[in-house]
């Protein structure tokens, strides 16, 4: 029952975010075309999406370079995939020593080739260390995401996505923004983190490279 729960999850989160693509395609008339020609696809990306992380393209040693070995969680992972190289954590100058403060984590990824979509799963711990409910994501331009930018996942797991309704992203660039606030419970002795569960990215939700928690090895550490 737990994994058609998950099924149905993603397939209404990726819906959403074709529906609120071409929703945007079709505000600005300039772009009607591109609304136009992009509705089937978007349309197989919320069909698709629901697959996201347990069967899209997953890489190959044929397919990619091995992940350099890393000694503990830190704020890059070097990829070296068919659409990405890096992926880097960029914690935002705000200190964090007690209740209800705001922590922002921007996402970078260089070595982009062709890609118009990405999802992250991310683990805050311990969980009641923040106000998950308060969370947001803000996708960088070309990609764009459906409300808060967040969908809440068993485990306290946080997932964000961003979606371009058209122009491919190479090279390097941001992916987004995600918004944080610590909870009442915080305090200038908590200790907490924040862990990249999962990673995915490519032109298409069946045209992906997907990299798990042990390979990414990526986090950040919040508090003294």
């Amino acid at each position: 029952m737990r994994s058609v729960g998950i099924f149905l999850s993603q397939y209404a989160f990726f819906a959403r975010l074709a529906h609120a693509a071409f929703a945007r395609a079709l505000a600005d008339k300039a772009n009607f075309r591109i609304g136009s020609k992009y509705l089937l696809g978007l349309l197989a990306a919320a069909l698709l999406g629901c697959n996201s992380i347990s069967s899209q393209s997953v890489k190959t040693p044929e397919q990619s370079q091995p992940i350099a070995p890393a000694q503990g969680p830190g704020l890059e992972a070097r990829l070296n995939g068919r659409y990405v190289e890096r992926l880097q954590i960029h914690k935002g100058d705000e200190a964090v020593t007690g209740p209800q403060q705001p922590l922002s984590l921007e996402f970078k990824a260089s070595g982009m080739k062709g890609v118009k979509q990405f999802e992250m799963v991310v683990a805050p711990e311990p969980a009641e260390a923040f106000d998950l409910k308060s969370s947001t994501f803000e996708p960088e331009t070309p990609f764009i995401t459906v409300g808060s930018g967040v969908q809440f996942l068993p485990e306290n797991h946080l997932r964000i996505a961003g979606l371009s309704l058209g122009m491919d992203r190479d090279g390097e660039a941001g992916l987004g923004t995600l918004n944080l606030q610590t909870s009442s419970a915080f305090s200038a002795t908590t200790q907490a983190r924040i862990r990249v569960v999962s990673f995915s990215i490519g032109p298409s939700s069946r045209e992906r490279d997907t990299y798990s928690e042990q390979e990414l090895n990526l986090g950040v550490s919040v508090g003294p």
